[in-house]
């Protein structure tokens, strides 16, 4: 994803929307000095990320405004044009008195609900007053929303400071799109129970129309938590929460970086001049690890000082050789993280004192904030990353060191608890709580070949190369224009307009299009158990003796046949790219060359990985998967080895990309699925109306495709569609509908 098309996205569906983000923290703080007033970008991965957003999109930033010279830079309605000499958005900002932020920030947030969310139960301390602070906040904060939301505004709430303030905008203006993203990790119930004022956090949350989560668990324990405290109406297979006629969505959509930004930075002469200055002024070793992060108790420091501890003690040849660089930012200098910054440095010190020399230092603490444009250096130059993080919901450091190793040297230690591992296959993972694995980890890390390192950096880079912060935005505003009642205004609901449909289409031959997974039947976990029922089956049987029909699927073209099994109607399958039309198999190219090259291409991994157990690689004719997610961790880096070696040169041909476990390999010219309704409806289709239904965003293409000459169908709601059902349980009744009709 680029930027130039994600704002080709934002310019023709929000250009006439206007975006509110409401935060604590904000984008840029002003503060006094003796030079004058100083503007500062703190740190922390979601600012850095939204404020790529507001600056792509526009709109306004509602958050707290926190620094000693706020007041002094913002007009009469408490604004602020940022960033300076840009002014891409506005800053507006909410006032909070001492006591309130001490409640508010400092007690229900930060004691209550952010160790409640990492797990750590002995932790928590609460008192009413903290309760009583939080809701006033978030009155404040749902207020400034309202001052600025305009008719066809999006609200986009963030993380745990704000639960109740989507439920006061929404009582007060039904009709405004409020998505509530969480970055943090939601617990399960027997976690969550522990919350005191559990079920008002809920009820606040569901007066969003999206929730967000990092990971697709973090969702499914949510729903938990409603099911066990809130008499609500849950649908497990969409993913949505009926309560009080209401209905919220929600979704996984994992958090990146602007990939480009940091290589871009990485690269230049700066940063080589940077790494010279810092490897001169900290006297560092040839060898190096970095670990950043903020100076808090989830982040896992002690453990991973233990860690390099017990790694210089059994592995002394590395002393002298290897130094760890710890950039530790002080955040929230209160109780209990001020004991916990003694105790970090207590440690360091420790270690320094136990190992040390008058020439070397194993562990070089530094507690000073760092920008991005200079914390670069620190990444590049390092060989090894860690984050040991107790619990996290995504760590964006691990994308950051990652996006900045343009020399392909640094490896990453990343602890498995921590959100980003479910994506970053290249990394090392470790269980911070296992000391001595933890150790042994850094000590195989620092002998690995550099080959080995190489290939698994590639694999990390191109991983969230595919998934960058663009990425990220426009799934979030793709899933906001879906359901918001501004954009679904030319979305109209199917049965709603069913009347005036069969009066338009009652004298007219149809030829109905039907995507498969998602539609015809439910999403499910794993592709084999994605099943129609058998009422659906039959009324599909009944459908092809009144109209012609085609099924739709990125699935192979076998693999759909065989799973809906009724004959006499029409298949595409890889997306279009192979269709079935009763008595022949028409591919969209030839794809003789193609087929021959992906044949050696296959033979030659089967050969190579046949001693790696737990590969899987998946033929689908045209297109291929190798799946690795039963592989051990150990033999990652040599899989991904043998995978990028036998794939070398060809990306003239074919598209490769990697998603969970899974290297997946299709030609670059591949048909879509609107491709696949222009050919058959031009061969087949003479004299008739195609109706479309699909769910995916690989359903727009057919949706395009049939334009005004035709019925598009989304399921959930998608602007490139005329009409929509509610849920994929609706779909049979829209079947219903054309066999009554």
């Amino acid at each position: 994803m680029t930027e130039a098309q994600l704002n080709a996205f934002i310019e023709e569906n929000f250009s006439e929307r206007n975006l509110v983000i409401i935060s604590n923290r904000e984008p840029y703080v002003h503060k006094k000095t003796l030079a004058g007033i100083k503007t500062e970008s703190p740190a922390g991965g979601l600012t850095s990320a939204m404020d790529n957003v507001l600056k792509a999109v526009g709109g306004t930033w509602i958050a707290w405004g926190s620094g000693s010279a706020d007041r002094d830079t913002v007009d009469e309605n408490d604004r602020v044009s940022v960033p300076e000499g840009d002014n891409a958005y506005i800053l507006k900002r909410v006032w909070l008195n001492k006591g309130l932020v001490d409640n508010y920030y400092h007690g229900y947030s930060n004691q209550v609900l952010w160790p409640l969310c990492h797990t750590a139960l002995n932790r928590i301390y609460f008192r009413r007053r903290y309760w009583e602070g939080y809701v006033r906040a978030n009155f404040l904060f749902a207020e400034a929303a309202l001052e600025e939301a305009h008719e066809n505004s999006v609200i986009w709430i963030h993380d745990y400071h704000l639960c109740i303030a989507p439920k006061l905008i929404k009582e007060k203006r039904p009709d405004l799109t409020t998505i509530h993203f969480w970055h943090i990790p939601w617990p399960d119930w027997s976690v969550f129970r522990a919350c005191p004022r559990h079920s008002q956090v809920l009820e606040g949350l569901l007066g969003n129309d999206i929730i967000g989560f990092q990971l697709p668990i973090f969702a499914a324990n949510f729903m938990d938590c409603i099911e066990n405290s809130i008499d609500a109406t849950i649908d497990q297979d969409n993913l949505t929460i009926t309560y009080r006629g209401h209905t919220t969505r929600l979704k996984a959509f994992p958090i990146s970086i602007d990939f480009k930004n940091f290589e871009t930075m990485s690269s230049s002469k700066r940063t080589e001049r940077a790494m010279i200055n810092l490897k001169r002024k900290l006297h560092l070793p040839p060898m190096i690890g970095i670990g950043v992060d903020r100076l808090e108790y989830t982040k896992g420091l002690m453990m991973r000082l233990q860690a390099l501890n017990l790694f210089f003690e059994k592995y002394d040849s590395f002393r002298g050789i290897f130094s760890f660089v710890q950039l530790a930012v002080p955040t929230r200098l209160k109780e209990p993280y001020l004991s916990y910054k003694k105790g970090v440095e207590a440690m360091a010190s420790g270690i320094n004192s136990r190992y040390g020399t008058p020439d070397w230092q194993p562990i070089i603490y530094l507690d000073n904030k760092v920008d991005h444009k200079d914390l670069v250096a620190y990444y590049r130059m390092a060989d090894i990353g860690i984050i040991s993080s107790i619990y996290d919901g995504m760590n964006l450091v691990a994308k950051e060191f990652a996006a900045s190793q343009v020399d392909e040297k640094g490896t990453l230690i990343l602890s498995e608890m921590a959100g980003a591992a479910e994506e970053l296959d290249g990394a090392i993972l470790v269980n911070p709580y296992d000391t001595e694995n933890f150790a042994d980890s850094i000590n195989i890390v620092l002998k690995m070949s550099e080959d080995e390192r190489k290939n698994r950096m590639r694999v990390l880079r191109k991983q969230i190369i595919d998934n960058d912060i663009y990425k990220w935005i426009l799934d979030i505003l793709s899933e906001v224009a879906s359901v918001s009642s501004v954009m679904l205004k030319e979305c109209k609901d199917f049965f709603d307009s069913s009347a005036q449909l069969r009066k338009e289409l009652s004298s007219k031959e149809l030829f109905l299009f039907l995507d498969y997974d998602g539609t015809l039947a439910p999403i499910a976990e794993t592709p084999e158990t994605a099943v129609i029922n058998d009422a659906t089956r039959e009324i599909i049987n009944m459908l092809k003796g009144k109209y012609k029909v085609a099924i739709i699927s990125g699935r192979q073209l076998e693999d759909i046949m065989n799973m809906v099994q009724i004959n006499d109607i029409y298949y595409a399958g890889n997306h279009g790219s192979e269709i079935w039309s009763g008595d022949e198999m028409f591919l969209s190219q030839d794809f003789t060359d193609v087929r021959s090259r992906l044949k050696d291409i296959l033979k030659r991994l089967e050969n190579e990985l046949t001693h790696i157990p737990g590969v899987l690689i998946e033929d689908k004719g045209i297109t291929a998967s190798v799946h690795y997610r039963k592989v051990w961790t150990k033999d990652h880096g040599e899989l991904f080895s043998i995978f990028n070696n036998v794939t070398k040169g060809c990306e003239d041909i074919f598209r490769i990309t990697s998603g969970k476990k899974v290297f997946e390999i299709r030609p670059v010219k591949a048909w879509n699925k609107g491709d696949a309704v222009r050919w058959i409806m031009k061969n087949y289709g003479e004299g008739t109306l195609p109706v479309y239904i699909g769910d995916d965003t690989t359903d727009e293409d057919a949706f395009k495709e049939i334009g005004d000459g035709g019925v598009s169908v989304s399921v959930g709601g998608n602007p490139e569609s005329e009409y929509f059902v509610s849920t994929q349980a609706e779909v049979i009744d829209f079947l219903k509908f054309f066999l009554d009709l």
